[in-house]
Parts: C-alpha cells; structure tokens; sequence
C-alpha cells in the first residue's frame, strides 16, 4: 500500500520553513534550505510544500516522542481513562491518572502549547495559500490544499475543546504569539466552526484512501464523531445523532474502506495505510525527529531494544477482565511477557512466555521488532480514525435514537466480533436489547477495539459514565492510588494552564481550578 509520511518543521513565529525529506514522490527537497513562506509560496509545489508543514504539525494530537513533545491522545484519552493504571513515580503523569491536577501540571501546559502551535501553523497554511493569485497556483489544486488544511485544524480544534471546553477559538494566523489577547468562545460556538470546516473540506476532498493525505472519508469520519460528542456533554445536543448517522453511513457506502480480514495486520509496520485507515498521523523513527511513541510507551516488560517499553503505565485488571478469553484483541493489545525473553511473535502466541505478574502488564498494539533502536522514537504511525471505529460510532448513533436493529449489528460490532473470534464459540455475537444495555455494550466494544488509540476517556464522557468508570479503578501493586475518589465533577475539563492566564487577562478559569 502506498504511504505517504509528513516531515518537515515550521517555525512560524520566526517566519522561516525548514524542508526536510518526504516518502514516496510527493516531495524530496535539501533539508539544508531554508525559505521565508513568501519566497516559498509562489507556485504550487511551494504551496504543497507549505502545507506538508501542516500534517507535521498535527504530531502532537497523538503520540510524539522523537520531537519531544507530549501526546494528547495519550495523555488525555488514556492516561486519564480506565484503560491504564500509573505508579507513583510517574510523575506529571500520575497527577492526570489520579485526577489531581493543578492549572501548573507540565503536561496540561504542554499539551495546551503543543496544540495551539499546532493550530498557528495550520492557520497560517490556509490563509497564505487562500491569499496566492491564480498565476501562482491553479484553483483546484489552491482550493485541494486548503480543503486539506481545514481537515487537520478541526482535528486540533476537536482536541483542544474536547479538553479544556472554554478555549479561545483563533482562525487565522498570528505572527507575534507573546501579544495574543484574545477571549474565550463557548464549546458550541467552536463546534460549530470545526463542523462548518469539516463540511467544506468533505465537499472539495477526493474520495480515497489517501495513504496519509486528508480526503472526503476522513473528514466526514471526523464529522460524525464530533457530532456523536456534541449528543453527549457539555452541550447534550441528541439531534446530532441523526447527523452522525447520515454521514457516518456516508463512509460505508463510499466503498473506499473495510476490515481486515486480521486483526493483528492493522498494526502492523508494514500495514500502515491499509484499507480500514480512515486516517493516521504519519510518524517516522528513529532519530529523525519525526517518531512517536507507539511501541514503547505501549509495549512488554523487558529492554526497549528487544521490543520491550519504557513506559510507565500498566494494565487496568479489569480492562484485562473484560476480553474473552479466546478474543485475538486480548492477546494483541495486552503482554504478558518479558520481551527480553521472547519475541513478538512467541509472547502473542506462546501463554508459556507469560510469565509477567498482573500487576506489570502492560499495553501492547504495535509490536517492535526485535532488535531495535526505537528507544521513545518509533516509527509506527498513530491510527487517529479507522474502519472500526466508524462501524462502532454508526450504531452508537443509531442507538441513541432508539433504532439499532439486529440486522445493525451484523453489519457493524458483529463483523468485529467474527474478526475477534480465536475459536467458533468464542466472543458471541452481540443481540439487539434495551437502548440503555445497547448503549453498555456498545461502549465495552468501543474499549476493546479501540484501547490505546486514544478515544476513551471522549467515549466515557460523551455516554455520561465518566466518574462511574473511573471509581471502578480499585487496583493494588504499582498503583499512585484509585483515582476515583479524588474526581472532583469540575475535573471532567481540564484546567486553563496558569502560564496562560499570566500572560492573557482575557481568559478566565475553568470553574473548581
């Protein structure tokens, strides 16, 4: 399959563009040149150019490693979840897991800064490339670009008011960072925008897989999923679902995407722009910059180098629990081994190779050849939204308007369950019940397809079992402490960093900060 990765730096507070190789043929410059934008943006290769810069920038969303710079998918939708437990020496990270924050948490800061870079960036793209006439670049190609550009700032967007809700809502570049004094927009106000960006995008994008570029699937994919968190809080807005609906069934009827016939092949390193990609962040390591932390952060007990992680997260017991046992995404996505011990292929396979105390299990999707030299610096890209997820969010929308049929569920959660299934009688098929049992069911599957990826503390928070969730965490051995009796309702937000507060009398706090 044909994949494209983004590399590439913009500094764009100093003006300059750093260009440096891209995969395939989209683009190959001397990483040594250095191009003011205006001087970049005067055809349309400079303007692709130009906007390779913006897939880059959309790293932090997910997993960053190799740039030093934290994930929001990690840190958001897992570490604050129910999928992982954390020790007591995992620092900044452990606050998040414990739901112990304060407005100075280096990883909250972080994260905030990381994304707003991130939108400055993106920001920049569409209004320097909406701004060049038609004798420096063509209409289809100008309108493609930017079409692309908006997709990748309602994925920033998308993270920044799923997480802190009450945020300053910028559309167009700034040139000098350390002045913006801008207000906060409401959480519907910044919906709305990302869906209008989203609509316009879907209507101008090609419908293909895209082998990492942005394209009419993944936007709408994206739409349906911002409009399934706009049903749940803040804003309970359940006529979204009927949105979602149309337009997640869009997806499917396209004919662009489908399952895997394995599980295991969707993560694999040389399976990253498959079919049932919807769309991914592209990553590249080690020591390029450009890697992630997939593999690592996310992987067996056991020496980075013979495909072990470092990362100080464990196995949630009950998450563990929840799988059948004959169920392939259990013995993919959670290791048991020591990976000085055995190889990827023997601790997936091989139970004799589980040797591991419960209380060190850890997660375990994408599996790191042994040996390497990945350290915190992988290369796997991070799945942002696949195949599976759009099934799963298809009869989520369908159930919550009360009209999830059994046939629904075959075409959707029961081809993942088949797929799933090690032995015939193992993962039964779910049956269509009441809404409210659906609804349980449908958000279990969510954690067992999906875990890691970097959705489930969105999902608990959108189908109101957020706290509940949370408080069922009651886990000994390297446990910082059950984080359910420290959630506070406010902490379902996240706070304002102060750093920001310091510098813009115009925000104001989240309340209980």
């Amino acid at each position: 399959m044909k994949k494209t990765k983004f590399y590439g730096i913009l500094t764009l507070a100093a003006g300059l563009l750093l260009v440096s190789s891209c995969d395939d043929d989209i683009l190959t410059e001397n990483p040594s040149n250095f191009l003011t934008p205006d001087a970049l943006l005067v055809d349309t290769k400079g303007a692709e150019t130009y906007l390779i810069g913006a897939y880059d920038a959309v790293q932090p969303i997910v997993s960053s490693g190799g740039n030093g710079k934290d994930g929001w998918g990690i840190h958001w939708g897992t570490v604050a979840a129910d999928e992982v437990v954390f020790p007591p020496w995992a620092g900044d990270r452990k606050f998040i897991y414990q739901h112990q924050l304060t407005p100075s948490n280096g990883v909250v800061r972080s994260i905030w800064e990381n994304l707003y870079v991130a939108l400055n960036r993106i920001n920049s793209t569409i209004d320097r490339i909406e701004a060049m006439n038609e004798d420096e670049i063509d209409n289809e190609s100008k309108s493609k670009f930017v079409a692309e550009a908006k997709f990748l700032r309602s994925m920033v967007l998308f993270s920044l008011v799923s997480t802190y809700e009450n945020i300053p809502l910028l559309t167009s570049e700034t040139t000098d960072l350390e002045s913006v004094e801008v207000s906060q927009a409401t959480p519907e106000e910044t919906y709305n925008f990302i869906i209008q960006d989203l609509q316009q995008a879907a209507s101008v994008l090609p419908e293909e897989q895209g082998g990492g570029r942005a394209t009419k699937g993944a936007a709408k994919a994206l739409l349906g999923k911002v409009y399934l968190q706009m049903s749940g809080f803040p804003l309970n807005q359940t006529d979204k679902l009927a949105s979602a609906e149309t337009v997640l069934k869009e997806v499917m009827d396209s004919g662009v995407y489908d399952l895997l016939p394995n599980y295991r092949e969707v993560f694999d390193l040389n399976n990253e722009q498959s079919v049932e990609m919807v769309y991914s962040i592209g990553m590249d390591g080690p020591a390029r910059g450009e890697g992630g932390l997939l593999s690592t952060f996310y992987g067996p007990n056991g020496n980075v180098n013979n495909g072990g992680g470092w990362g100080t997260c464990f196995i949630n017991h009950s998450f563990e629990a929840s799988y059948d046992r004959e169920d392939v995404r259990l013995f993919n996505n959670i290791a048991k081994h020591n990976a000085n011990d055995a190889t990827p292929e023997e601790g997936f396979s091989d139970p004799e190779t589980h040797t591991v105390n419960m209380n060190n299990w850890r997660g375990w999707k994408w599996h790191a050849e042994k040996p390497n030299s990945y350290p915190n610096d992988t290369p796997f890209d991070n799945p942002y939204i696949r195949y599976a997820d759009v099934l799963l969010m298809y009869a989520e929308a369908l159930n919550g308007q009360g009209k999830l049929t059994q046939a629904d569920l075959d075409i959707t959660i029961n081809r993942l369950r088949a797929r799933a299934r090690m032995t015939d009688d193992a993962v039964p098929d779910m049956v269509v019940g009441s809404q409210d049992d659906n609804a349980t069911e449908l958000l279990e599957e969510r954690r067992k397809e999906l875990c890691f990826e970097g959705w489930r503390r969105n999902d608990l928070i959108r189908f109101g079992v957020y706290h509940e969730a949370i408080s069922g965490i009651t886990q000994g051995g390297p446990n910082a402490g059950d984080p359910g009796p420290e959630f506070q309702d406010f902490e379902i937000r996240w706070p304002i960093p102060q750093s920001e507060l310091d510098i813009n009398p115009n925000l104001v706090q989240n309340p209980g900060y």
